[in-house]
């Protein structure tokens, strides 16, 4: 009787203990499973937004791009508008010296036009390149704070 009586309470020590860790491995399981859906839904969340900073670089770029080119392109237009100006007036010099003075007035004017213009349209482009760059910066940044984070 004794070691029935033995038998059985090793039988229910062992359940018990099975219970506990079946209980114990089920518990860690689910909260391992809680944190992982967690990390992999904080992982989309931070990939969307990678892609929506991109989406919106780009977008920036594409309208700093087509202001450029659309300046440019006016740009062009009215120094074709004045070399036709001035080689009309080139045709009207009634002499040497008062061609060879038009022409470095063109010349001079011209040029300036150019360097005005280029500080002009480099400057948009900084300024066209610094807006698009900001979410990709942020994002940049965001993931510094993830890995600060992290670290801790």
């Amino acid at each position: 009787m004794a070691t029935a009586k033995t038998a059985t309470k090793a039988a229910k020590s062992a359940t018990e203990a099975f219970e506990t860790f079946t209980s114990t491995s089920s518990e860690t399981v689910r909260e391992n499973m809680e944190r992982a859906q967690a990390a992999l839904s904080e992982a989309s969340s931070f990939g969307k937004q990678n892609v929506e900073a991109w989406v919106a670089s780009a977008a920036v770029a594409q309208k700093g791009f087509e202001t450029i080119s659309a300046r440019t392109v006016a740009f062009q237009k009215e120094a074709l508008e004045k070399n036709v100006a001035a080689a009309k007036a080139l045709m009207t010099s009634k002499s040497v010296q008062e061609f060879v003075e038009k022409q470095n007035d063109f010349a001079k004017s011209s040029f300036e036009a150019y360097v005005a213009e280029l500080t002009s349209v480099s400057e948009l482009f900084q300024g066209v390149a610094k807006e698009a760059f900001a979410p990709i910066n942020d994002r940049v940044n965001a993931v510094g704070q993830l890995i600060q984070t992290a670290q801790r």
